[in-house]
């Protein structure tokens, strides 16, 4: 019985990786060449056991036996090159996040659709790439994980960095906690104009909001742990509930965030930002 072929992204989905990553292994190993924006199998690629198939609402497509999966190939480079969805999982960033981090320290730079790699990041081995649909990308080799200026970047990002007196977040804002850092460095990344510790003044009355984001009149709160002391917290839920009335009072917009949904500031600034008719993405 004659073994069972699969197109390359059916391949992909078996082993874990996604098909663009796929074709650029197979590209690099020699297997398939792009030709006329077609696939074509080389000789390597057909001695491995790559054939045509003819699909009647497809068209012709590469396909491999199944059991090209366990190929040294495939089996030595599981994870290379890497995409910003491979890094994302990695550094447990949403995906969105790791360009705008590349295109910050100088890697890559923003296309009308896509990302272009920069001098810098080819440097540091980043690969250009297209995909079917045209729009650009950029794959980097596993030693961008050991660079220390995106190490330091991504405790930045995640505030996981010490504190520093002065500079503390990526945009030289000085902040009182990782959770404002965190914060501040993901509207610094996607390039919101923001104030820190802004003054908002009505009168008399007049507070402190930890962020406060002009173009969309919108404060943001970060309401920190303070580390479990009663008399810190005792303050913080004082502060916190005069905040609350004098934003009521003002009809002042705000969000806030706790130690319970920190990681989750991409996700509920993004959604905030949505509703007020800015799109960061």
């Amino acid at each position: 019985m004659a073994e069972k072929h699969i197109s390359t992204t059916a391949l992909a989905r078996q082993i874990g990786k996604e098909s663009k990553e796929l074709f650029i292994l197979l590209t690099s190993g020699g297997w398939i060449v792009k030709v006329d924006n077609h696939w074509q199998l080389t000789e390597k690629g057909k001695f491995e056991g790559g054939i045509y198939v003819n699909h009647p609402k497809f068209g012709e497509y590469i396909a491999w036996p199944e059991s090209i999966q366990h190929h040294p190939l495939l089996k030595l480079l599981p994870e290379a090159p890497l995409s910003a969805t491979n890094l994302a999982h990695k550094w447990d960033i949403p995906a969105r996040l790791v360009n705008l981090l590349l295109a910050e320290k100088g890697l890559i730079k923003r296309y009308v659709r896509g990302w272009q790699l920069a001098d810098r990041g080819k440097m540091l081995g980043g690969q250009q790439h297209e995909a079917e649909s045209g729009i650009p990308f950029v794959t980097w080799p596993e030693t961008l994980l050991d660079e220390p200026e995106i190490i330091d970047a991504l405790m930045q990002l995640l505030g996981d960095a010490p504190i520093a007196v002065q500079h503390p977040a990526l945009d030289g804002h000085p902040v009182n906690n990782a959770m404002q850092r965190r914060v501040d460095n993901w509207l610094y990344l996607t390039r919101t104009i923001h104030a820190r510790d802004y003054r908002l003044q009505w009168g008399l009355d007049y507070a402190l909001a930890d962020f406060y984001l002009p173009e969309l009149a919108l404060c943001v709160e970060c309401w920190a742990d303070q580390l479990g002391q009663e008399q810190n917290r005792a303050a913080v839920i004082g502060e916190e509930l005069e905040k609350h009335q004098l934003y009521k009072k003002h009809k002042v917009a705000f969000i806030e965030f706790r130690d319970e949904n920190i990681h989750q500031v991409d996700e509920i600034l993004a959604r905030e930002f949505l509703r007020r008719g800015v799109a960061i993405y």
